[in-house]
């Protein structure tokens, strides 16, 4: 059987994916991802599967990211094994083109809820009357470890490319996102994370 686990839900998505490794912890599994997989040793390991008879679970991160060559040659290669799992995790939405390439798979994908898009988007200069409401609607749906992951990444990107605010304001907010988030996990929070966060988008957009 293959499973598919996708979407713009990166931590929902990969939370999933390793929860069903996890279940199979006494089986065999062969670990890859797009930078290390090779068809070889695909290959080798499904042959292994086949000659011995022994369950065996093929796990691959990211495969889509890879050239299409390697991920038919992949396809090929496991419709010819049958005692053998393959659990495919991509950090992103797959297009139901690239779906098509495993059609007997079972497939979750994990978007993302639009209010966070939306309170992202509108992280900008000025603009606190909108991102406030925003956020706490965000707040409200339990989305407040997936906004900070998203907005850290944000802020991080915007450091080389067209930052929202100037450079040295964008540094200065992705260094508190990760100073929040580093004292959020070690427990030096003095005050409720969700109001700590609060905080920096009102300083930020004020």
């Amino acid at each position: 059987m293959i499973y598919i686990f996708h979407g713009d839900n990166q931590l929902e998505s990969r939370r999933s994916f390793s929860d069903f490794l996890d279940q199979n912890k006494n089986i065999d599994i062969l670990r890859l991802d797009s930078k290390n997989i090779t068809v070889d040793q695909v290959n080798l390991f499904l042959q292994e599967s086949s000659l011995f008879n022994s369950k065996k679970i093929l796990s691959i991160s990211n495969l889509f990211s890879t050239n299409k060559s390697i991920i038919d040659q992949i396809n090929k290669l496991i419709n010819q094994i049958e005692n053998i799992d393959v659990v495919i995790w991509q950090d992103k939405t797959i297009t139901p083109t690239q779906l098509k390439t495993f059609k007997t798979a079972q497939v979750k994908n994990f978007p993302l809820d639009n209010k966070l898009f939306s309170c992202l988007n509108s992280i900008k200069p000025k603009n606190i009357t909108k991102v406030i409401p925003l956020y706490h609607q965000v707040i409200d749906f339990g989305l407040y470890d997936l906004f900070l992951y998203f907005l850290k990444n944000n802020f991080r990107k915007q450091l080389t490319s067209y930052p929202k605010f100037d450079l040295q304001t964008t540094k200065r907010i992705y260094l508190q996102l990760i100073e929040l988030d580093f004292k959020n996990k070690t427990g030096e929070l003095t005050i409720p994370k969700e109001l700590a966060l609060e905080r920096i988008l009102v300083n930020l957009t004020k």
